[in-house]
């Protein structure tokens, strides 16, 4: 008897029946099959082309370990990106490969130069210090005005041949340096200044000169109030004298004499203190040619003794 249209159902199918040949060609479609039935034995060599492939499906972990040959990187596809930090060491650089444009500046530092490695040759300026022949030799244009020293002149390196005439001195004239042009030149000798004849005069017997009566005034300097022409002579231009002053009450009181107001530090001072002392104080005073003193002193002072040991002529 036959069969009618969808007559024959699931149930009726025999376990095992529906082999190979009873199945058309093309006839298992996707939907047909189920979530993972497909094993990997199931799949024949060669099977899966790249068109098979989705984007992106291949990723780090369904890689074989070695899987991917220089061959197969495109020229230009590893980046800057794909390198790891410090991941490109000495033995993977080709001989020659850093050239100089590839060097950042002050990159090359000075431990970074083997000892021995910067030769003459490799110098484009040797300091003076570095003795080498200069080639080509330097013109007199390239050398500055007074560079060459007398310091940089070797001993016996100045031979008579490449020195200038020097002219042949007069009677009394002494070699001088000439600054605008450079070199020395004779010029008569210098006057020298007159012979300054100093001496000291002593004072035979020297006594007191002056006492608390020729001081009367107090508080301010008196102009010219110690005069000592009678004793000193005209011509004199210093005078050696000392001072003793004493204040009974204790009292501390000043006594000073001076060569005039336009020199007031060629001066003698003098202080007493509270211990009621004599105190004595010498010094060597220029003198005017009017051979005056200026003189000061101060309330409370009772005795004073100006005494002229000699003079300067």
């Amino acid at each position: 008897m036959s069969l009618q249209p969808n007559e024959v159902k699931t149930e009726h199918i025999a376990t095992g029946a529906v082999t190979t040949p009873k199945i058309a060609d093309e006839a298992v479609t996707t939907d047909k099959l189920k979530d993972g039935a497909v094993k990997t034995e199931k799949i024949a060599t060669g099977a899966i082309t790249g068109s098979k492939i989705g984007e992106a499906q291949i990723y780090g972990s369904k890689l074989r370990d070695g899987a991917v040959r220089s061959e197969k990187i495109a020229a230009g596809a590893v980046t800057t990106a794909k390198i790891g930090e410090a991941q490109v060491t000495g033995s993977r650089l080709q001989d020659n490969a850093v050239t100089t444009e590839k060097l950042s500046n002050n990159a090359v530092t000075r431990d970074k130069i083997v000892n021995g490695a910067v030769t003459l040759a490799k110098l484009a300026f040797v300091p003076p210090t570095i003795i080498r022949p200069i080639l080509p030799p330097v013109s007199t244009g390239e050398i500055a005005t007074g560079a060459i020293t007398q310091t940089k002149l070797a001993d016996g390196s100045v031979s008579p041949a490449k020195v200038e005439a020097i002219d042949t001195p007069a009677d009394g004239e002494v070699p001088s340096y000439n600054q605008a042009q450079g070199k020395f030149e004779w010029k008569p000798q210098p006057t020298p200044p007159p012979a300054i004849n100093t001496m000291f005069v002593p004072r035979q017997t020297p006594a007191p000169n002056a006492d608390f009566t020729n001081f009367p005034t107090l508080d301010n300097w008196v102009v010219d109030g110690l005069d000592l022409s009678s004793i000193v002579p005209a011509g004199a231009t210093a005078v050696a004298l000392s001072v003793q002053a004493e204040s009974y009450a204790g009292n501390r009181v000043a006594f000073g004499l001076r060569q005039n107001a336009d020199n007031p530090w060629m001066r003698i001072n003098l202080f007493t203190g509270p211990d009621a002392a004599p105190n004595t104080n010498f010094a060597i005073l220029k003198l005017d040619s009017d051979r005056m003193l200026d003189y000061f002193r101060t309330t409370g002072m009772d005795e004073i003794y100006v005494t002229v040991h000699g003079w300067f002529i």
